[in-house]
């Protein structure tokens, strides 16, 4: 992108108001994509500050990777004049987004209704624990939560073992995505028809979205999905297998879907004997002896380190891929090679390398600035918000 090309969301004022990551999830891809966002945060800071990695000296990780690329301003809600400066900054914004318990902006002063009526081109972009009018729309939620209300740890775990969460915060960050995807929509809804309004996502209801594919074995078969672990029981051998030298994560998934997936398999493991046999030449044949299948599978694998395991597959056609723990991620060829991982610097925590933007867009390069320090932006925010009147 050079400099004479706008960034895509440019001109796009967001006041931030939101906490810790679902919001916030949101909110960082409209500031990767070049929208203003401005963090609000009350004196001491947002809480996410003191996460993990957070101390006297600087701020948690959490925070430095959901807010880059912001700007920060302290006001104490508490104290009314500050309240006053942010109904000023407000009147200003194209979006304010916020993820407070429900009728928390009415008793700061901000009821919604009366925003939208003063403000009919505003967005308000909302994250709720559950959606409106049902029995639980007053109840509180975090991810774990909602990955149980959501029907996510019904599916996730061993068949004999108790439903688990999954170890990706989905309801979080997943939401924050359906939410950034509301407020674009608004936005363009708003050019065409200078109307603004409410934007709202519930935890609950983005993952019950992303189990729609989970979901499949209830429509069929009328009963609950079980939980299956790591293999893919109506296409064995799809599933987890174990590689040298046998660490906590040296693994490789193969996930077959299709007839010559199978067979490619076989050629790459030097088992073409078995193509023709009648125990395995089926995909129903397969599934009704699963361990004799995977057992074949897992005799290749497990002299085998995951990346040549993966390496090798992979040439002959096979769906698979080698486990990555967090430290091979951020070392990954393939990522930096892509720029998903990218080199960081942070005044706090020195040089790091981070998950960038994951939209590419040609012609543009998303935004990467530090998170902010706090309150690092208050003076010229307020001066740009009194320069406003």
């Amino acid at each position: 992108m050079t400099e004479a090309q706008p960034r895509p969301l440019e001109g796009i004022r967001v006041v931030d108001l939101t906490q810790y990551e679902a919001g916030p999830a949101a909110t960082q891809m409209l500031a990767w994509l070049g929208a203003d966002v401005i963090k609000v945060e009350p004196p001491g800071g947002e809480p996410s500050r003191h996460l993990i990695g957070g101390d006297d000296e600087r701020d948690s990780i959490v925070f430095v990777l959901f807010n880059q690329s912001k700007r920060s301003v302290v006001l104490d809600l508490a104290d009314e004049r500050d309240r006053a400066r942010l109904r000023d900054l407000v009147r200003g914004a194209d979006v304010l987004a916020e993820n407070f318990a429900p009728n928390t902006l009415e008793r700061l002063g901000l009821p919604i209704d009366e925003l939208l009526r003063e403000q009919p081109a505003l967005i308000v972009a909302s994250v709720r624990g559950y959606g409106p009018n049902g029995p639980w729309s007053g109840y509180k939620s975090l991810d774990f939560v909602a990955q149980a209300v959501g029907g996510a740890m019904s599916v996730n775990g061993d068949p004999d073992g108790p439903p688990t969460r999954v170890g990706v915060t989905i309801a979080d960050s997943g939401t924050g995505l359906h939410l950034a995807v509301g407020i674009l929509s608004a936005l363009l809804r708003r050019q065409r028809t200078g109307r603004g309004g409410r934007v709202e996502v519930a935890l609950q209801d983005a993952i019950v979205n992303l189990m729609r594919n989970a979901m499949s074995p209830t429509y069929v078969a009328g009963t609950a999905a079980a939980r299956t672990g790591s293999a893919y029981v109506t296409s064995v051998p799809s599933d987890l297998y174990p590689c040298r030298p046998g660490g906590p994560n040296d693994y490789l998934y193969i996930l077959l879907a299709a007839k010559q997936h199978w067979e490619s398999l076989l050629q790459a493991i030097g088992r073409e004997d078995l193509r023709d046999d009648p125990r395995f030449a089926r995909q129903s044949a397969r599934n009704a002896r699963p361990e004799e299948t995977r057992a074949i599978v897992r005799a290749w694998t497990a002299t085998r380190d995951k990346f040549e395991a993966m390496e090798h597959l992979s040439k002959f056609g096979v769906p698979c891929g080698a486990v990555l723990d967090t430290a091979e991620l951020l070392a990954n060829e393939q990522l930096r090679a892509c720029g998903m991982i990218v080199d960081h610097h942070h005044p706090q925590w020195g040089d790091l390398r981070v998950p960038a933007c994951p939209i590419r867009l040609d012609g543009f390069s998303a935004r990467l600035d530090p998170a902010p320090a706090l309150g690092a932006h208050t003076d010229e925010v307020l001066a740009e918000v009194e320069k406003m009147r």
